[in-house]
């Protein structure tokens, strides 16, 4: 479920909970790839049925239909000696039961490689394009946003480098820069619900590297994001943020590893400070990333944290405040395997409601579990539920969907 591509750095979890829940991905049946010359390739199909009880995750007007996906997975990598090539492309195709689909296709395109040097110089780069309408956490990763049926590409850069000048330290420099744009029109949500704005983020993360253990490593990092709208009539969504974290990843002990930056983080929206009555910047806390623990009997338990301010498209609001854990389970007894999964979060907003008047503040709950069965090396077969309920102060971004899932996985 959790997906972090180089350089890229951790942003929400990024799950597009019930709705195709691994749109862009299909799931590995862990077989050794195809040789194509240089390339070692790993293709696979996933086929799945989706039945929603909430179709398009609204308050009042729930839809009940079942949801055809056709996914296809084409992976290409290319080692060199301590390096890697890969390029990955997934197809997506989707039809409904009982009504027309606007879009039937998205498209998901990865090419990213890392390199080691003798310098002790390590190098990642990524590029990520997204072409599609169904993930919308690529665009919105706290959540506020669902699903509206407006088409989106989505471009993603990031750069990533360490330089080892001896044995415990270090320099690191992340680069990121993601482009967004829409078109058309919801086809799904009321008018004045579902819009969203293009804009261009970009991202540089420096910081110095200590090797605490064999096994860890440790950065401390100063961030500075520029967060641009595109539009003239959304400056103040407009913002330029610092912050001051720490990173730890790696294998703590023999059962325990973590993934976690923490830090603080300060917000200048310089726009809406001198038009909206009442806003205030964010400061405070961020957390993101994960602890995992390997248990026995071929399992593993693993905990996300989150705290994070996102941009909004709420009314007045140009961010809302998430924050949220995860707690994924996941079990593997061969031919069996299967993963249960709780997310709690809080989606917390500054400026009270134009029409309503009271601040805006959502609860997000999503409980799921899966039990999936291995016919063969190459042949998998999972069933899957998932309760998800968004409960607003605010009535009409409240929703319930409930979600049954089925999913033949073919390949490698």
């Amino acid at each position: 479920m959790l997906a972090i591509a180089a350089g890229a750095g951790a942003q929400g979890f990024p799950s597009s909970t019930g709705r195709s829940a691994e749109a862009g991905t299909v799931p590995s049946l862990g077989n050794q790839p195809i040789a194509v010359g240089p390339f070692l390739f790993s293709p696979a199909l996933q086929l799945s049925w989706e039945n929603h009880s909430n179709l398009w995750q609204s308050a009042t007007d729930e839809v009940k239909d079942d949801i055809y996906v056709a996914r296809l997975r084409l992976l290409f990598e290319v080692p060199i000696r301590e390096s890697f090539v890969r390029i990955s492309y997934t197809p997506q195709y989707r039809e409904s039961k009982n009504r027309t689909l606007h879009n039937k296709w998205d498209h998901f395109l990865e090419v990213s490689g890392d390199f080691e040097f003798s310098s002790g110089l390590t190098l990642g780069a990524v590029y990520r394009l997204v072409d599609g309408d169904v993930a919308t956490d690529e665009v919105d990763p706290g959540g506020e946003m669902v699903y509206s049926g407006r088409r989106f590409s989505k471009h993603h850069f990031g750069l990533n480098t360490d330089y080892w000048f001896s044995s415990t330290d270090g320099l690191s420099l992340d680069v990121t820069a993601m482009k967004v744009e829409w078109r058309g029109e919801s086809t799904v949500q009321p008018p004045g619900t579902e819009s969203w704005y293009d804009y261009n983020q970009t991202t540089v993360r420096a910081g110095w590297l200590h090797q605490l253990s064999p096994t860890v490593v440790m950065d401390v990092s100063l961030g500075y994001r520029d967060y641009e709208p595109q539009a003239t009539t959304d400056t103040t969504r407009e913002y330029t943020s610092i912050n001051l974290t720490a990173g730890f990843r790696g294998q703590l002990n023999d059962v325990l590893s973590t993934e976690l930056r923490i830090g603080y983080e300060e917000t200048d929206f310089s726009t809406a400070e001198s038009v909206v009555p009442g806003f205030t910047d964010f400061s405070g806390l961020i957390v993101n990333g994960n602890i995992t623990w390997a248990l026995a009997h071929g399992s593993k338990l693993r905990l996300d944290l989150l705290r994070q301010p996102f941009a909004s498209n709420y009314d007045f609001n140009s961010y809302y405040t998430a924050t949220g854990g995860r707690l994924l389970y996941d079990l593997d007894l061969g031919r069996f395997y299967g993963q249960a999964r709780a997310r709690i979060q809080t989606n917390d907003y500054e400026i009270p409601d134009s029409l309503w008047g009271v601040k805006r503040s959502d609860d997000l709950m999503i409980l799921g579990a899966g039990l999936g069965f291995r016919f063969t090396d190459k042949l998998s077969l999972r069933a899957s539920y998932i309760y998800e309920d968004r409960e607003s102060s605010i009535d009409q971004f409240g929703y319930l969907n409930k979600v049954w899932l089925i999913d033949l996985i073919i390949g490698y």
